[in-house]
C-alpha cells in the first residue's frame, strides 16, 4: 500500500491552463461562490487544482461534487493511474468538470478520494441572484 498523501492546496477555478514546456499551470478565476439566476441551472465547467506531497508509488485520483445538504453526486473526474517516485516531490493535478447541473442554491463539495480513501474536502456555495430590473420609465422609445 503506498503512503497517503497530504494535500498542500485544492483551489476551484473557472479555467486551468497547462503551458507545454514549462509544465506551468494558471489559473483563471479561483472563487468560493457561484451566482446563478435560476434553478435548476447549468455551469459550463469548474476547474480543480490539487497539489499533493508526502506521495510514493502508484495513485489514482477520484474528485466527486456533491450536494453538501444530501450528498448526492452531481459531477465526476478522475485521473488514470499516476505513478509518483518520491515522497519528496510535489505534484500538481488539473481536473476540469464540464456541463454541471446545479439542482438547487446551497453548500457544495468536492470530495478528493485517493486510491479509493477520501483524503479532504472543498466546499463552495452556489447562490441566486436576481437581475436589477430597470425602473419604470426609463426605456428608450
Amino acid at each position: 500500500m503506498p503512503p497517503t498523501p497530504s494535500i498542500k492546496a485544492m483551489l476551484i477555478c473557472d479555467q486551468i491552463i497547462h503551458e507545454q514546456g514549462t509544465n506551468k499551470k494558471s489559473l483563471i478565476g479561483i472563487f468560493q461562490d457561484i451566482h446563478l439566476q435560476k434553478f435548476p441551472a447549468r455551469f459550463p465547467r469548474i476547474g480543480v487544482y490539487i497539489n499533493l506531497t508526502d506521495a510514493h508509488g502508484t495513485y489514482v485520483l477520484d474528485l466527486k461534487l456533491v450536494g453538501a445538504k444530501d450528498g448526492k453526486e452531481i459531477g465526476r473526474g478522475t485521473t488514470p493511474p499516476v505513478e509518483i517516485d518520491s515522497p519528496l516531490r510535489t505534484c500538481e493535478f488539473a481536473l476540469q468538470i464540464q456541463n454541471l447541473l446545479f439542482p438547487e442554491p446551497g453548500v457544495y463539495e468536492f470530495q478528493l478520494h485517493v486510491n479509493e480513501d477520501l483524503l479532504g474536502t472543498k466546499s463552495f456555495r452556489v447562490k441566486q441572484i436576481e437581475l436589477a430590473t430597470p425602473p419604470s420609465g426609463t426605456g428608450t422609445t
